[in-house]
Order: structure tokens, then C-alpha cells, then sequence
């Protein structure tokens, strides 16, 4: 700099991190004619030859191969013809057992009524166009969830996705150490999300008092994965405690920023039949509202 020669050790140090993308840059895999192509090279993954229903359940080692997949991946995209929709509760229970959670825009569907349907004609509250993982106001989040398309735009109507612990990985290792000790509260209606589905005003009151704002580490590990990843999100996170308001700011700008850098991200396009199912511990994520007078109707699972 200022015409000063530099080696490239001193380079690579003054300047912002980048990946290592030995860690996420990963090639096709088969497991029984089941292949696993990489979304994006920090995010994602299509699943191609898997066929769901009454007369074909995959067996141990391929739902092994299947869940080894999700962790790596850290979502898993199913391609249409992979299963119908009133065969996608056995998709998944793959990973786990499906749980209701809906509010009065997100009325409940599913034969067995562990399903509830996004569905944009009906549902006026927009919290899904704000970066989140689901239900992390809880002390016990899903660590999936699944979403299945009966009805995609033709155009737009996409689905963001960001991996949290990429966007970690990009933090300066001192600064990472600092936010390591550090915690947040998440709580529901840090965006007003109790306020706008709720206007029952018993009903919000018994939701507001099922869901008080949690203490949470602002770093955490993936329990099965054991890496680190920002815990932040711009729908839950209300702030970062022991530290000024405008500090807090200032911290949660940073780690929104991290997130929001494309290397760490990718975008869904949804088609007409496919299926979705994310790593709730892994990935944040947002809808995109870019369709107009388009219809979207996207049937949701949350899986414990």
C-alpha cells in the first residue's frame, strides 16, 4: 500500500476474511441411485432418483445418507415428482417427528394435522419477508423444518437462504472470541409479529404469556455438527445484553452484515411440486415479495 511491497501473508492479513471453501465446497454424492448436487457452494443441496410414497420408503443407511446430507448442506431440496403432497408428511418423518405451529393466517392442513399452508392469498402478516430461523424465541426451536409447493408463482415468490455458520466463519477470530462471550434476548414481538397475527386480543395475550423473551447465547455450536454460528436474527433478536443500546446496534448490524454477504447465501426458486427441508440450527432464512398478484400457496411442517 502507498506503493509498499507486501509478502502474501501480510496481504491476506489486511485484508477482509474469505471462506475456506474446503469446508463447504463439496461434489456430487449417490447413495443407491440417490444423488446430492451442491444448491450453491456454501448452502444447499438438490435431490435427484428419490422417490417417496405408500409402496417406497427409504431404508436405514439411505435415510442415513439423506441426514448426513442436511448437516453438510445444510437444506436439502427435493425435486418435483420426489413425492406428492399428501404423501409429504412421510418425507418428513425422515428427520423427524412433524409438529404443529401455526397462527390464524397459517391455518392447519395435512391428514394428520401436523401441517399448516402459507398461502399468500389468505395470509396478510408479511414476518416471513424478514430474516429468521423459526420458532428461536423458544428455548427449544425445531432443528427442521420443511415446506412443500402446491402452488409457486410464475414468477418470483423465491425463498432466501443464508448459512449461519459460514457467515461466522467470516468474522475476524478476535472478534468472534469477544461475541463468544456475549448473550441476546430473543422474543417474539421484537418486530410486532404477536400484534399483527393476533388480533384477538385474549389470544395474543395467552400467546404473549406462552412465549416471554428468552436469554440466549449470541454464538452458539450446532450440537451435531459442532461448529460455531451467529445465533442473530432481524425478526427475534431484540438485543444484546450488557452492552449500551447503541452498542448492541452496532454488534447486531455487524452480524446482520456477515449474513447478508453473498458468499454465504443462495436463492430457492420454487416450482410447482417440490419439496424443502432446512437445517433449522444451520440456516436462517426469508421470503422474497416479488410475485405480485401471483398466488403461493407453500404447505409447512416443523419437525422435532
Amino acid at each position: 500500500m502507498n506503493g509498499i511491497l507486501v509478502d502474501d501473508e501480510k496481504l491476506d492479513r489486511i485484508q477482509s476474511k474469505v471462506l475456506d471453501m474446503r469446508l463447504y465446497h463439496g461434489q456430487p454424492a449417490t447413495f443407491e441411485g440417490v444423488t446430492l448436487t451442491p444448491y450453491s457452494a456454501t448452502v444447499g443441496a438438490r435431490v435427484t432418483g428419490l422417490r417417496i410414497d405408500a409402496r417406497a420408503e427409504p431404508g436405514a443407511a439411505l435415510r442415513r445418507f439423506l441426514y448426513d446430507g442436511i448437516l453438510r448442506h445444510g437444506f436439502l431440496s427435493f425435486a418435483p415428482g420426489t413425492v406428492a403432497l399428501e404423501d409429504f408428511e412421510r418425507l418428513v418423518a425422515l428427520f423427524g417427528t412433524p409438529k404443529l405451529m401455526n397462527t390464524p393466517y397459517t391455518p392447519e392442513t395435512g391428514k394428520d394435522g401436523q401441517l399448516n399452508a402459507i398461502d399468500s392469498s389468505i395470509k396478510k402478516t408479511r414476518m416471513n419477508y424478514i430474516w429468521h430461523m423459526d420458532q428461536v424465541f423458544q428455548p427449544k426451536p425445531p432443528p427442521f423444518t420443511a415446506l412443500f409447493a402446491q402452488a409457486a408463482p410464475q414468477v418470483g415468490g423465491d425463498t432466501l437462504f443464508a448459512n449461519a455458520t459460514a457467515a461466522y466463519d467470516l468474522l475476524d477470530p478476535l472478534f468472534a472470541a469477544y461475541l463468544e462471550t456475549l448473550s441476546a434476548v430473543h422474543d417474539v414481538e421484537a418486530q410486532g409479529f404477536l400484534t399483527l397475527a393476533y388480533h384477538d386480543l385474549a389470544q395474543r395475550a395467552a400467546q404473549r404469556e406462552k412465549h416471554p423473551p428468552i436469554e440466549v447465547p449470541l454464538v452458539r455450536t450446532h450440537p451435531e455438527t459442532g461448529r460455531k454460528q451467529i445465533f442473530a436474527n432481524e425478526l427475534y433478536t431484540q438485543r444484546v445484553l450488557g452492552v449500551t443500546r447503541r452498542t448492541s446496534q452496532a454488534l447486531l448490524d455487524i452480524l446482520f452484515d456477515a449474513l447478508g454477504a453473498p458468499e454465504v447465501q443462495t436463492r430457492h426458486r420454487w416450482e410447482d411440486g417440490a419439496a424443502l427441508i432446512w437445517d433449522n440450527r444451520t440456516v436462517q432464512h426469508r421470503g422474497v415479495a416479488d410475485f405480485g398478484q401471483g398466488r403461493r400457496v407453500l404447505h409447512r411442517a416443523l419437525v422435532v
